[in-house]
């Protein structure tokens, strides 16, 4: 078109001047029209960076907020000793786990972390409540965190999170959240963390600055034990089988993928072998594929895999050495192929089985075992060699459920799954009593009538004479309501038992029960407590108050005051009654029946069922993870002391001879009363 119209203009006979200008416009617009073209597109790539910034932003923004939103709280403490007036009353170390750290050999477990020279000498006891938290020692690894300079130890606690000792000091990893501190296993990983399982919140990641969930499909889980490595994760569970998580994915193995139960107590990994040990037998594993179920029906508390064999402990049993094939897979894929050879060895409960160079190691409750060559035999280590024996324990058992003093000053130890001790007043020599229904204890109570000691267990009433032999079993066949026993007091010249159906006399006349039909609050009556004439009856559903064997009065939730119909404990303070509930803390019952709350006794905890005892100058009540609750009855408040308990449960008290004695779940520990804090 430009070439047409100059032409035009020619054949016109236009003035030059004018085909000039015209040129001249050409020669600038054309130029001018590139910059825009380039401008324009300069815009847009600028405008699509812009866009992606944002998108960018927005991404990374996001994923801040919800790494931020699953972060879990936590605090980070330095650990000094607590002076403390309580006296341990020794029981079994109750060892978990053992390990070499800084060229000693460190053994973990309920009474706390031992540490002992190259000779086998016990350095140092770090007891729990005294040196460390109030919680018995679960698992411990030796590992680096990000950004750390040198390895550190690091211990997992039933209810107080992480410990982390440097050879010098303790610090203690709490988390804000209870669920996240209930730790159960600790594997360190080669990327400078550490991975812990929990009882109810899975697999978590601790780096040493942020504590989160490890990845979602390992969340929510009641873990037992983790193997592996960050990028290859063999998890155990209590019920839900082994979950193998690999690049980003979860796999379950339950017993439709042929495992032989869903409950996971140890895993083994040797190679591209994995062994997972459950109540029922070992699951193989082979590159992550199930293969086929070894030592069916053998409890396998404690794995070890290596050099071709697989070593297999129980709770109770001895071990089991097995011969591995070493065609691997091949074996293993055969469904029905034997072990080639299978070898008992004599050593007992056996909690972990592992390798220290070319040193096999073997931990039980009390010892540790060595063997030093694959075809030698295995020998206990002098653990206490150059050091005082703490293994002279007195008690038989760390999990208290009941105590008592009788006429003789013995005291008696009722356990709640290993019968129960008569210790003699010098604390020196125990008679252990154990049977069928001498098992699991719920109170102890000496009748000053005939020297005599009831004990009420799950399994009946069972009497015992003055020298503790057993006389007589009472349940259910004897006109008892029921043979499980909660409680019992001494009642008029008899008894008055409390059981999930009701209550049961015991006089001369024989025995003879009252429940829900003759007016009692509820039938499942958990504590019992008599005053004269007068009977206290807390049940699942309120308290009862009864006069000469009648009901008088009901109390339940309705009644003003009352924070809970779960009544767990009771003990008669003047005219009135001290009364602990199982969610509401503790209450008084005043003559007039009215209740009466505290500033600081009252709240949401549990008092431990019959965990409560009044002395002429204190009321003391066990909780659930509480710590020991102190009532002053002279200024009339309630107080709490938690430093020097080997545990914040609190599951017994008792008090005679100036001594107030504590037993909780991990141990029992006597203090003068007027030395209480």
């Amino acid at each position: 078109m430009w070439r047409l119209g100059t032409l035009w203009m020619m054949r016109e006979g236009l003035p030059g001047c004018i085909l000039h200008s015209a040129n001249s416009m050409k020669s600038i617009f054309r130029p001018r029209w590139r910059h825009c073209l380039a401008g324009v597109g300069l815009l847009a790539v600028a405008f699509l960076i812009w866009v992606q910034w944002r998108a960018s932003s927005a991404l990374r923004h996001a994923r801040d907020e919800i790494q931020a939103s699953q972060t879990l709280g936590f605090t980070v403490r330095r650990l000094s000793p607590v002076g403390s007036a309580f006296e341990w009353i020794e029981a079994p170390p109750a060892f978990s786990t053992a390990t070499m750290f800084q060229g000693r050999f460190f053994l973990c477990g309920a009474a706390g972390l031992f540490e002992y020279d190259a000779q086998g000498g016990l350095v140092k006891q770090y007891r729990p409540g005294q040196d460390l938290p109030a919680s018995p020692l679960e698992r411990m690894a030796v590992g680096t965190l990000r950004g750390s300079r040198q390895p550190e130890l690091f211990i997992t606690t039933a209810a107080a999170g992480i410990l982390a000792y440097d050879g010098e000091r303790f610090r203690q990893v709490l988390p804000n959240d209870p669920e996240a501190r209930t730790l159960t296993s600790i594997l360190p990983a080669g990327s400078g963390q550490l991975l812990l399982g929990t009882r109810r919140r899975g697999v978590l990641v601790y780096d040493g600055h942020d504590l989160r969930p490890f990845h979602p499909s390992l969340s929510a889980l009641h873990v037992t034990e983790l193997a592996g490595a960050d990028a290859d994760l063999w998890v155990g569970t209590l019920d839900q089988g082994v979950i193998h998580w690999q690049a980003g994915h979860a796999e379950t193995f339950t017993e439709s993928e042929g495992m032989p139960d869903l409950q996971v107590f140890s895993i083994a990994l040797a190679g591209s072998q994995t062994f997972v040990g459950t109540p029922m037998g070992v699951a193989a594993f082979e590159d992550g594929k199930f293969a086929r179920v070894l030592l069916p029906g053998f409890f396998a508390a404690a794995l070890y895999a290596g050099g071709g064999r697989l070593l297999a402990s129980g709770p109770e049993t001895g071990m089991v050495e097995a011969e591995l094939d070493p065609a691997g897979a091949k074996r293993l894929n055969a469904p029905n192929a034997p072990l080639r050879r299978t070898t008992p060895i004599d050593i007992a409960g056996v909690r972990q089985i592992f390798a220290q160079g070319e040193t096999l190691l073997a931990v039980t409750s009390t010892d540790l075992y060595q063997r030093e060559s694959p075809r030698g035999g295995w020998h206990r280590i002098p653990l206490d060699h150059g050091a005082p024996r703490f293994h002279n324990a007195v008690l038989q058992d760390r999990n208290v459920s009941a105590l008592s003093l009788d006429s003789s000053g013995r005291l008696w130890v009722g356990y709640f799954d290993h019968g129960l001790d008569l210790l003699e007043p010098d604390q020196r020599s125990t008679l252990h009593l154990e049977d069928e229904n001498v098992f699991c204890v719920n109170r102890i109570v000496p009748s000053p009538q005939d020297n005599a000691v009831a004990v009420a267990t799950a399994n009946g009433l069972v009497l015992f004479d003055s020298f503790g032999k057993k006389r007589q079993v009472l349940g259910r066949a004897d006109g008892l309501l029921a043979d499980h026993v909660t409680d019992a007091a001494v009642y008029g010249n008899g008894m008055v038992l409390a059981t999930p159906a009701g209550l049961t006399f015991l006089d001369s006349s024989g025995p003879h029960s009252l429940y829900a039909f003759h007016g009692l609050v509820n039938n499942h009556v958990y504590t019992i407590s008599a005053e004269g004439k007068e009977v206290f009856a807390g049940t699942l559903g309120g308290i009862s108050i009864l006069e000469n064997e009648n009901v008088a009065a009901n109390y339940t939730v309705a009644t003003p005051g009352l924070t809970h119909n779960w009544i767990s404990a009771a003990v008669r303070t003047g005219d009135g009654w001290m009364v602990g509930t199982y969610g509401g803390g503790i209450v008084k019952l005043t003559p007039n029946g009215r209740f009466e709350n505290f500033d600081t006794g009252t709240g949401k905890f549990e008092v431990y069922p019959n965990a409560m005892i009044a002395t002429p100058r204190h009321v003391f009540a066990g909780t659930l993870g509480k710590g020991l609750y102190i009532y002053d009855r002279a200024s009339n408040r309630w107080s709490v002391t938690t430093g020097g308990l080997p545990s914040l449960t609190v599951t017994a008290l008792a008090e005679g001879h100036g001594f107030l004695y504590v037993g909780t779940d991990n141990g029992l520990v006597r203090i003068p009363e007027r030395d209480l804090p």
